[in-house]
């Protein structure tokens, strides 16, 4: 089982939201033979990866690369996205670079610069960073996220004015979604870019009822991410229950956030266990891409504000009290 572990550095989930997920849609593809062999195993690395099975998508994008005499470079980019998810950030950098090498038209070269940027920023190097975010806009003008990731980071360096223009110029793109009151709130309040704020959020309880990050200001928010077919999460089902009950409602939620599940299997399951807390089933993985999550089960605490005060990976016999002391913190603010 593997250890909990708090996570105190900035998570750089504007990047996440993107690429984790909807960048899938847009990578670019080479026209190959249909039903190819490169197909074929560049079709079982992706599966592997929405299985979360990591080892068997890097073992099937390998062999798509030696497929195409390592000149593939949706490989290399597929192959950095999986080290970041495990924060191996050095060798991510390298396959982005060799993803920029073996780039052939610009969405390529769009794409590996992006990616580029992504893991700058996770390393803090943030003018790098924002060079390879102006390339990737140059490289492919059409790519709302390396704009928006662009503007991003220039408020991140505290280069306001021009951020602020940045992210005006793709804020319509986004229009109807929680990324356009993301976004809105960063043109009103750069210095919001500077805390780390929860990225925005919309869900719908089992209750149907709506929630949003807006919607819970004013409270103590613990978000867990789980899932039916996840052991640690399991494990920790009685603790969380307690927890739940235990809590003053008006003060604090607890949101339990099922991933990877079918709905009928998520809606048998809280059912059974009687999970009478606060429980969404996210079934386009859209509160995954918005904080990134990487592992299971995933814990984060928030401030009334809004603010992430903790994140935690897995569980172990001392999760219950550094969840309730991170609750204590955020009730003392």
């Amino acid at each position: 089982m593997q250890a909990m572990r708090s996570i105190t550095k900035q998570s750089w989930r504007f990047i996440i939201i993107g690429f984790v997920i909807v960048l899938q849609a847009t990578l670019p593809r080479a026209v190959y033979g249909q039903n190819s062999e490169f197909d074929q195993e560049m079709a079982a690395a992706k599966e592997a990866v929405e299985r979360n099975e990591s080892s068997d998508a890097i073992a099937h994008f390998g062999k798509a690369n030696e497929l195409r005499q390592g000149e593939c470079s949706e490989c290399y980019v597929w192959l950095a996205r999986i080290e970041m998810a495990a924060q191996q950030n050095d060798q991510a950098l390298a396959h982005t670079e060799q993803a920029l090498a073996t780039a052939t038209s610009a969405i390529e070269r769009s794409r590996a610069q992006l990616y580029d940027g992504v893991v700058l920023a996770r390393q803090n190097n943030l003018l790098l960073a924002e060079a390879a975010f102006r390339a990737a806009a140059t490289s492919d003008p059409a790519c709302l996220e390396c704009s928006f990731n662009l503007g991003f980071v220039l408020l991140k360096e505290s280069k306001d004015a021009e951020g602020v223009q940045v992210l005006k110029r793709v804020v319509s793109q986004f229009a109807g979604t929680p990324r356009e009151r993301e976004i809105q709130r960063f043109i009103d309040d750069p210095s919001w870019v500077r805390k780390d704020f929860a990225p925005e959020f919309s869900a719908t309880l089992h209750s149907g009822e709506k929630i949003s990050l807006d919607a819970l200001k004013g409270k103590v928010v613990v978000l867990d991410f789980w899932g039916t077919w996840c052991a640690a999460c399991r494990v920790s089902l009685p603790l969380l229950k307690s927890m739940a009950a235990s809590v003053n409602p008006e003060k604090v939620i607890v949101i339990s956030i099922d991933e990877d599940d079918t709905k009928e299997q998520w809606e048998q399951f809280v059912d059974r266990n009687r999970m009478n807390w606060s429980q969404v089933y996210d079934g386009d993985h859209s509160m995954r891409r918005a904080f990134a999550v990487d592992g299971f089960p995933r814990y984060f605490v928030l401030s009334k504000d809004g603010i992430i005060l903790a994140q935690f990976k897995g569980w172990n016999q001392d999760s219950d009290a550094v969840i309730k002391a991170a609750i204590g913190q955020g009730l003392a603010r």
